[in-house]
């Protein structure tokens, strides 16, 4: 009874998303419920509650300076015309559109998310997208979809707390963890490339796709199995970004010359390299959460970034001011949705809801392996954190696995892996995406300066590059000003991870 009381929050939220009611209607009627069930059914007394508000907080903080900084980065990189300068380049380099997309998409975007967590990646990627000739809706999916080594982003804190809860090996965790992201790393890759070109375009690129897919997992493996598992996302977006590179080198020759992009990538470059510093200097003084992880975190650094961004790209000052409005507008609905969902998540591992719902579907017996990854799932989804997640399952889901004589590093593998996944359909991070690639411009308007729309339209084999005539400039025009619907976007997105869990429950019930 109580496991079926303690799912109401979850129906809730997916009922309302489902009938199309914003996100954070959606999310303030799942917290509702939440409380009324803490006050009836799941007794909490009200300083734990509290203990776990005030624990909250800082993460809520940091979560919100995090959108507000990647939401001003994209739109100064906009403004500056970085952001078209490195979209050019790499068209350039790959000369093909499908293969320019993989890039970003397995490269890029893994890449960055693998360095610094957070949705990060999906910041970088989405207005690279548009400008790679996607429409808005596509460069939404497609950036979301390119979220696949979230068990390794910000250096894999999220696996960390899944092998200390789970009771597991870190590094043990890591290669089952690399295993286990086969089929999320191919369904998903292969999803984006039918959104972006349709089917048949998705067909003609089976070579790049195979090629970009057995790179990024190689690499995740073996990064994994003989390195450590901090570094295995950032090095395998790496490889793929090299791989397709040289691919594209050999098969089409050199590139011809472009202007130098190294300035365009100072912003990112300092980002990285303050990330990097701020960890360091964490790690030196033993401070894994708090104030002190939040200034020195993403959050300190990316606003550091972007007060700087404008002197590093050779701007004007003043297009910050400018920036700042226009973001202000965008930010404050993104940032109180994922408030409350982190607040939603927050009362559920509090009061108990999470757990009762992973120890009754631990009575179901060996069919609970089906079911595990939606359980990784439904955490992922609502606290839109991979450690959010691990936290509330990665405890019940070890232990389940010993009940069952099962393998309990593989059960928090697969508690680790599709959490993990289901974080990038966060609905605040939908809402985000949707806002980044409606804002984002598309391709140059100049003939022959970018892909032209008819490669993001289904109806091209994607292998060809398009020349940008009038009509299709028109066309890309008015496409970069349509309204993102981000119901439509998280369905699709839900649609494509459905298959993953519905891939990971089936190795997890044969994988014995």
């Amino acid at each position: 009874m109580n496991a079926a009381l303690a799912t109401l929050p979850i129906l809730v939220t997916l009922g309302l998303l489902a009938a199309r009611v914003k996100a954070l209607y959606a999310a303030l009627a799942a917290l509702v419920t939440a409380a009324v069930l803490t006050a009836l059914a799941f007794r909490t007394p009200l300083g734990e509650l509290a203990g776990s508000g005030l624990h909250m907080l800082p993460t809520a903080v940091e979560l919100a300076a995090i959108l507000f900084g990647g939401i001003l980065l994209s739109e100064l990189m906009s403004r500056t015309g970085a952001q078209r300068r490195l979209g050019d380049w790499i068209g350039g380099a790959c000369r093909t559109p499908g293969r320019a997309v993989l890039l970003v998409l397995l490269g890029v975007t893994p890449f960055a998310e693998s360095l610094t967590g957070f949705g990060i990646g999906v910041i970088v990627a989405i207005p690279l997208l548009r400008q790679l000739g996607l429409p808005p809706a596509k460069a939404a999916v497609v950036g979301l979809l390119g979220l696949v080594t979230v068990p390794w982003g910000s250096l894999a804190p999220g696996s960390l707390v899944a092998a200390q809860l789970g009771g597991v090996g870190f590094q043990e965790l890591g290669v089952y963890s690399a295993l286990l992201s086969a089929p999320v790393f191919a369904i998903c890759a292969a999803a984006a490339l039918a959104v972006a070109y349709g089917v048949r375009g998705a067909l003609s690129l089976a070579a790049d796709w195979l090629l970009a897919v057995g790179t990024l997992w190689t690499v995740v493996w073996a990064v994994n199995a003989f390195v450590g598992v901090p570094l295995a996302g950032v090095l395998g977006g790496l490889a793929v970004i090299a791989v397709l590179l040289l691919a594209s080198r050999a098969q089409d020759g050199p590139r011809q010359a472009a202007e130098p992009i190294a300035r365009t990538l100072a912003p990112y470059g300092f980002l990285v390299a303050g990330l990097l510093a701020g960890r360091a200097a964490l790690a030196a003084a033993s401070v894994e959460e708090g104030w002190w992880a939040v200034l020195a975190g993403p959050a300190g650094w990316l606003l550091l970034t972007v007060a700087l961004t404008p002197r590093l790209l050779g701007a004007r000052d003043s297009v910050l001011g400018a920036a700042v409005r226009e973001t202000l507008g965008r930010w404050w609905l993104v940032t109180v949705t994922t408030v409350v969902f982190l607040a939603l998540g927050t009362l559920l591992t509090a009061s108990g809801m999470s757990r009762a719902i992973a120890e009754a579907a631990a009575g179901l017996g060996p069919a609970y392996l089906v079911l595990a990854p939606w359980i990784g799932a439904a955490g992922g989804f609502l606290a839109g954190s991979n450690t959010g997640a691990n936290a509330m399952f990665a405890a019940s889901q070890g232990a389940t696995a010993q009940v069952l004589g099962y393998p309990a590093v593989q059960l928090v593998a697969v508690q680790n892996v599709s959490a993990a996944l289901a974080s990038g359909a966060a609905v605040a991070r939908v809402v985000l995406a949707a806002q980044l690639a409606q804002s984002a411009p598309g391709p140059r308007d100049e003939a022959g300066g970018a892909y032209g729309e008819s490669a993001g339209t289904g109806s091209g084999t994607g292998a060809v590059l398009v020349q940008a005539p009038a009509a299709a400039t028109a066309s890309a025009t008015a496409t970069a000003t349509a309204t993102v619907d981000p119901s439509r976007v998280l369905r699709t997105v839900l649609g494509v991870y459905a298959a993953v869990f519905v891939a990971l429950g089936a190795i997890a019930l044969l994988w014995r």
